[in-house]
């Protein structure tokens, strides 16, 4: 045998024998996750270039990015995620948030907003009521596509604090009502009241009041007004709806 052939087949025993050492594959292991955290905490190719910012509406991507506070260049290994998460739940406007480390260069900022049903009188002028029964933020003036809802039993409320927290059973049926609507009947109606938790009525824009009755059957309800809003004479013919049994709606 050559002298070559000898050194590759001592060599080659000489790798058997470490291989079945089961430290080296420690060794070799750590080695690798070692190299794999530093080339993600120094490497330039792995630090933020790029946030994207989905699911907003009310409140603009400047004002995501700004409570974000997400500084160009973070290495994406280092990004606090939770912490930016809560600074951004601080809107207002934000139910939740959830903040995404795409790969590799690259954050996504997820916005769960919360969805208003209607608007109420507070103690400093008009504040949105979302579906979560926060009354979540103050309007200089009160907006052309969402009800007004009663000022509460308990007294002026602020942006803050919560409509349900406050409501008694009357406003608590008028706020699930509200809360029912699908958003094409919470545009044109103006506003819903109610005497008693059995007597909610809308009244839209046009004049037309639907004697909703209890909050029960939202959908079969909202679905036989939208239907009779297309048919001729609402508003002219007929301006009472009466929809508190469905099945069996009438007008006059």
């Amino acid at each position: 045998m050559s002298a070559s052939g000898v050194m590759a087949r001592d060599f080659g025993a000489t790798l058997l024998r470490w291989a079945r050492r089961p430290w080296v594959w420690v060794v070799i292991v750590v080695l690798l996750v070692a190299s794999t955290f530093l080339a993600l905490r120094f490497a330039p190719v792995f630090r933020v270039e790029h946030i994207d910012v989905l699911g907003n509406s009310q409140v603009s991507a400047d004002e995501v990015l700004s409570a974000a506070q997400v500084s160009d260049s973070t290495p994406l290994l280092d990004l606090p995620v939770d912490e930016i998460e809560s600074r951004i739940e601080s809107l207002d406007a934000v139910a939740g948030a959830r903040v995404v480390r795409d790969w590799p260069d690259s954050v996504k900022i997820v916005v769960r907003e919360r969805r208003p049903v209607g608007y109420v009188q507070t103690v400093n002028g008009v504040g949105l009521v979302g579906s979560d029964g926060s009354i979540y933020r103050e309007l200089e003036e009160a907006p052309n596509d969402l009800p007004e809802l009663p000022a509460l039993a308990a007294g002026p409320a602020g942006v803050g604090d919560s409509y349900q927290a406050g409501a008694d059973e009357t406003d608590s049926a008028v706020f699930d009502v509200a809360g029912s609507l699908p958003r094409s009947l919470q545009r044109p109606v103006d506003t819903i009241t109610a005497d008693s938790a059995r007597t909610v009525l809308l009244t839209f824009g046009d004049g037309v009041v639907v004697e909703w009755g209890s909050p029960g059957s939202g959908d079969e309800k909202s679905t036989v007004v939208e239907a009779l809003r297309k048919r001729p004479g609402w508003g002219t013919s007929f301006t009472v709806v009466d929809v508190t049994a469905p099945e069996a709606p009438a007008f006059r």
